[in-house]
This record gives structure tokens, sequence and C-alpha cells, in this order.
């Protein structure tokens, strides 16, 4: 089926002309075909391409400015526009985890297809193809638009959360997001990957990734409630606990000192724990101090 992007056209079209001079296939692919099966504009276009991106981007910096950074061991380079747009450019990759909760060995895939096999849900395992006579193409190998359509997080394989434990944490942030649900091995998969201690293999830095993108969320209490129901909370600290009021307070800063601040005298030692700079943990610290915060 043919699925048309719903935001940054002529972003798309600049780029599909620079990759087909380049003879490359170009793909938008994970989170903004979900949104476009959705009927949403998608804040975030991640591209896929079946090799090195370096033409594209160049053809990009020519166009709008900006500059990139290259990330080597990933096969990713991520643009940034003169104007702060950031863009993630990937070729084809195939992943393997040397042990639980490791970060991946990134290798190259032979299509997109097969790079899709290593995606988190199947939701977020679609791709748009962006040139050539197969232009707007929907490549969906794991039923994603389905899930799309029935409102479900479904991982792709029954090691997924034991390779990449923040999954858990995602899985959360997507179903709260958009009022869906765990599908019925996902559910059980999560909470077999809690009971085993999972997410504590996972460095601070990478937990509080996750908890500052979901309390990125304008609602975060959803998701919040399922990693309660998880069990998963307890591995962010074995005193977190979180106000009602969470949804009213402006940012992902305020609710997190709010938290902290309900923790009483172990709020503290819990925004420490997350590794923010000593200036950003000390800002924290006495914001949690202030009443409005709280209940």
């Amino acid at each position: 089926m043919l699925l048309s992007p719903l935001n940054d056209l002529p972003l798309l079209q600049k780029a599909a002309s620079l990759a087909d001079a380049a003879g490359l296939e170009l793909y938008a692919v994970g989170g903004c075909a979900r949104d476009w099966a959705l009927g949403r504009a998608s804040a975030d276009v991640d591209f896929l391409l079946s090799g090195d991106a370096a033409p594209v981007v160049a053809g990009l910096e020519k166009e709008y400015g900006g500059r990139h950074q290259k990330f080597v061991p990933f096969l990713t380079v991520r643009f940034f526009s003169a104007e702060g747009r950031r863009l993630d450019f990937a070729r084809f990759r195939k992943e393997t985890y040397a042990r639980p909760a490791a970060l991946p060995a990134v290798e190259p895939a032979a299509s997109a297809a097969q790079d899709l096999e290593r995606r988190d849900f199947a939701c977020n395992a679609m791709a748009v193809r962006l040139n050539g006579p197969d232009a707007f193409t929907l490549l969906d190998p794991f039923k994603g638009l389905a899930d799309v359509k029935a409102g479900l997080v479904r991982v792709l394989h029954g090691r997924s959360f034991e390779d990449d434990p923040t999954r858990i944490f995602r899985a959360a942030r997507f179903a709260g997001r958009f009022g869906w649900q765990l599908d019925a091995v996902t559910l059980e998969l999560a909470l077999a990957a809690v009971k085993a201690g999972l997410p504590g293999l996972l460095s601070r830095e990478r937990l509080r990734n996750e908890l500052v993108k979901l309390l990125s969320e304008a609602d975060p209490l959803p998701a919040l409630g399922l990693l309660k129901e998880l069990g998963a909370l307890s591995f962010l600290h074995p005193a977190f606990v979180f106000p009602s009021s969470l949804k009213a307070l402006p940012g992902f800063r305020e609710r997190l000192a709010a938290i902290a601040g309900l923790m009483g005298p172990d709020g503290g030692a819990f925004l420490a724990s997350l590794k923010f700079s000593k200036n950003e943990t000390a800002a924290l610290a006495k914001l949690a101090q202030e009443p409005k915060l709280r209940d």
C-alpha cells in the first residue's frame, strides 16, 4: 500500500533526489511511518539508506546549511540544519548483542526489510520508500500497520527485552502516548524481564534517558502507571513515586523535581544517581524543594 508523508515534503523530496543521484534507496523509517499511519504529522523523521549517507547529507548541508556528526560504529550520520533541525541517517543495519543489556554490535544489512528485523516493536518496524518507482510504498514485514489500527505494542521476538531492557520503558511510553496496550505475549515477556532483574543491568545514564523521554510526554501518567504495574519503577529507585499532578507541570525538569520532592529524604540520592552534571543535579534538587511542585 501507499503511505504519503504528512510533513516536511520539500525536505523529503530533496533528500530523495540526492539519494537518486547517488544510486541509493531511501526510506523514512520508524516513528514517522507510525505517525503518518495514524494520520499525524511526525516531529522526528529518521532516514534509512542502502549505502553511505555522506552524499545525501552533503547535499542537504549545501541546501540548508548546518553541520553533521558521524557515529561510525553505528553506521549513522546525524545532520543539524542551520535552523537547528536534527535528522538521523542510517544505512541498512543488523545487530547482535553479546550479553543482555549490552550495546549492540552493528554491521551492514542486505536490505531495508532485514534492517527492520532489529527494531523494538512492530509498530515502529515500518518504512516508507521515498525515491524510485516505488516512492511512498509502505514496507511492513511485521504487520505493524495492523498493530497501529488495533492499538497494540508488540515486540518482534522473544528475546527483545533481554537484548535491550530499555524497551520495557519505551513500550510503556508508546502505550501511554497513544492509549494502547501491550499485546499478551509482550506483556508476559515484559513481566518476565522485570522479574529477572534485566532493567538493573542498564547503566544509570540509559535509565535516565528513558525517564527523561517519558517525563517529556504530554501526559506521562499512563506510562508511569503501566511501569508501576510491571514492577519496573523500582529500577529507577526503590522509593520511586509520582504525584497525580505530574501532567500539569510544564516540563521534564519540573516533573522530575516533583518526583524527587515526593520521595522525601531519598529524593536527593535519586537525583544524584541519574548522572546529570553537578550543576543540573543541584538545580533539580533546589527545584524539588518548591512546595508548588508537590501534591
